[in-house]
């Protein structure tokens, strides 16, 4: 049986939501639309999940690199934690601190642009 664990879902234009999902390659996949990039590790032991071809199929600019501000994530992508080589539930606090770092400029709680 499938585990399901704990993420953020982060759509261009959206507030990040939190969401259940089957920790399968197939399930992430079909979040971000195509091929995934897992790689992008931010403090809290979170990885950013992105599709890996979004700005060659033209996805719509969503938000920051937060490693690279000179440079963007392309169409939906996801945060989950990790555990070793395996996805991971996100805890509250990383959910929390996500959903505000990620949120749009201008929402409640979010950094202003």
């Amino acid at each position: 049986m499938t585990k399901e664990i704990d993420i953020l879902i982060v759509e261009p234009g959206k507030a990040p939501r939190p969401a259940r999902v089957e920790d399968t390659l197939e399930t992430f996949q079909k979040i971000v639309g195509g091929p995934i990039e897992a790689g992008c590790y931010l403090p809290q032991r979170v990885m950013l999940v992105c599709n890996s071809e979004g700005k060659n199929m033209g996805l719509m600019p969503n938000r920051e690199n937060p490693v690279d501000s000179r440079d963007f994530i392309a169409g939906t992508f996801l945060l989950c934690s990790f555990e070793g080589e395996s996805f991971a539930s996100l805890t509250a606090a990383q959910q929390k601190e996500f959903e505000t770092y990620f949120a749009l400029p201008g929402e409640e709680g979010g950094a202003a642009e």
